[in-house]
């Protein structure tokens, strides 16, 4: 009866009692140390057709349906040590992931992606930081390949 009486007088007056020892031994979830993220950028992101020494071959805003291979280009700078993402958006939707290590101060790294020639319509690539920020997003059209009209037969001259 000692202790309810002590129970119930201390949550009447708002005292709180000292936490046993076990208590004390277990961190926290709001003590624990979150990881620190070092503001970085992303200096040069870009579509392009191919990677040759860690370059770019060239940039493209489109890209027909009768190519199916894409690379996504991105030269991140101050962010050594972090992890950044290439998302790859369709239709709203996020199609892949790729998490990319950044292993310098100034990291060049890229993505590819190989599409169906029936996914055309505008794609989105965002570079994410391990916060959920974006540092960058680019877009691209997948278009259809022209139709090329078909030759008609004709009788030589003789």
């Amino acid at each position: 009866m000692k202790a309810f009486f002590l129970i119930f007088a201390t949550g009447l007056l708002g005292l709180s009692l000292p936490a046993r020892a076990a208590d004390e031994a277990e961190p926290s979830e709001a003590s624990a140390k979150a990881a620190v993220l070092i503001p970085g950028v992303v200096t040069r992101s870009q579509f392009t057709r191919d990677i040759k020494s860690l370059e770019p071959v060239d940039a493209i805003s489109a890209l027909t349906n009768d190519l199916t291979r894409i690379v996504y280009f991105t030269e991140i700078h101050d962010m050594a040590g972090q992890t950044v993402m290439h998302r790859w958006e369709y239709n709203g939707k996020i199609i892949l992931e790729v998490p990319i290590k950044v292993g310098t101060s100034r990291w060049r790294a890229y993505s590819t992606k190989t599409l169906d020639p029936a996914w055309t319509g505008e794609w989105k690539v965002s570079v994410v930081d391990a916060a959920g920020g974006t540092l960058s997003v680019n877009t691209f059209s997948y278009l259809k390949q022209p139709e090329t009209p078909t030759s008609v037969a004709t009788n030589p001259l003789p």
